[in-house]
């Protein structure tokens, strides 16, 4: 068996990936590296959450 280039997965491929090899904990290490890189985003008050909610469900929607 070869091994894949995890660097060459896009993030929905690598989590793809460790889904389907649960026992593959490089790979499970890079998508939890890559996901800690992500933008965090804190809302305080209700009003702020259902804002970046509505602006997220709109951006899903355009892709």
């Amino acid at each position: 068996m070869t091994n894949p280039d995890y660097q060459a997965m896009s993030d929905a491929e690598l989590r793809d990936w460790v889904r389907y090899h649960p026992q593959d904990t490089e790979a499970f290490h890079l998508l939890m590296d890559r996901l800690d890189q992500r933008p965090k985003v804190i809302t305080r008050t209700e009003e702020e959450f259902e804002a970046e909610l509505r602006k997220r469900i709109g951006q899903e929607a355009t892709q």
